[in-house]
């Protein structure tokens, strides 16, 4: 039979699990009003920010609704908790009847995000005079927000911008971290050996990315993966 916690890592699912004590357990019934307690509590513990309740908006469980009696509350984020975005809470009660409720919740919290601070075209390398820390509801945005202006200092804008809008991650072309035609260094290592020597890059690179790239002491052209700034690796 195929459990809750088993479909969690079936689907590849960030679990993180607490349990709540019930005070007073010999009643016969859980309200929607502790269930709420426990999933505000469990939220602002685990959320990096610490939401308060005030911070939250909970879709569930409609008030005057009853659940079984519970000895223990299991919670637990259904999915990855996003610090900066919707979630949903799992709440489960293993005994004496066993219940699971899912729990939407929003955090309206207000944050320091990146805005423009005017108006910019597509392909603007940002600089920090472009940039500004504004006050903004994260949960709000379609995409994922900076919180620093580092985070977005000398990165490619991929759309156009007017003033105060939020520069989200999407927004921004992945840095090259390799420009071809430039020397790199060339890093080959395995088997606890670590080689180093000086190649010229055939082709631009970002983060992760695999490039071509030419040996300028032996003339072979291989294939490795930018892992910094002018360094590409290979296997050895």
């Amino acid at each position: 039979m195929l459990t809750w916690f088993s479909a969690c890592r079936w689907m590849g699912l960030a679990v993180t699990l607490l349990t709540w004590p019930v005070f007073g357990a010999a009643t016969t019934s859980e309200s929607a009003a502790t269930i709420r307690q426990a999933v505000e509590r469990f939220v602002g513990e685990q959320n990096p920010n610490h939401p308060t309740p005030a911070d939250l908006r909970l879709g569930g469980p409609p008030a005057g609704v009853q659940y079984p009696s519970c000895q223990r509350l299991e919670l637990s984020f259904f999915g990855t908790g996003d610090p900066y975005s919707a979630q949903t809470v799992a709440v489960q009660c293993a005994k004496p009847v066993p219940w699971t409720v899912y729990v939407p919740v929003r955090i309206v919290q207000s944050q320091k995000i990146v805005v423009a601070a005017h108006s910019l075209t597509a392909g603007t390398v940002l600089t920090a005079g472009d940039l500004a820390l504004m006050p903004g509801n994260a949960a709000s945005l379609a995409g994922t927000p900076l919180s620093s202006l580092s985070e977005a200092t000398g990165r490619t804008l991929r759309f156009g911008t007017v003033a105060g809008q939020p520069i989200t991650q999407s927004m921004l072309a992945a840095p090259i971290w390799v420009h071809g035609g430039n020397n790199v260094t060339l890093v080959a290592e395995g088997d606890g050996v670590r080689i180093t020597t000086l190649a010229q890059a055939i082709e631009n690179g970002h983060p992760g990315q695999s490039i071509l790239v030419r040996n300028l002491q032996s003339g072979r052209v291989v294939r490795g993966t930018v892992t910094a700034v002018a360094t590409v690796r290979v296997p050895f």
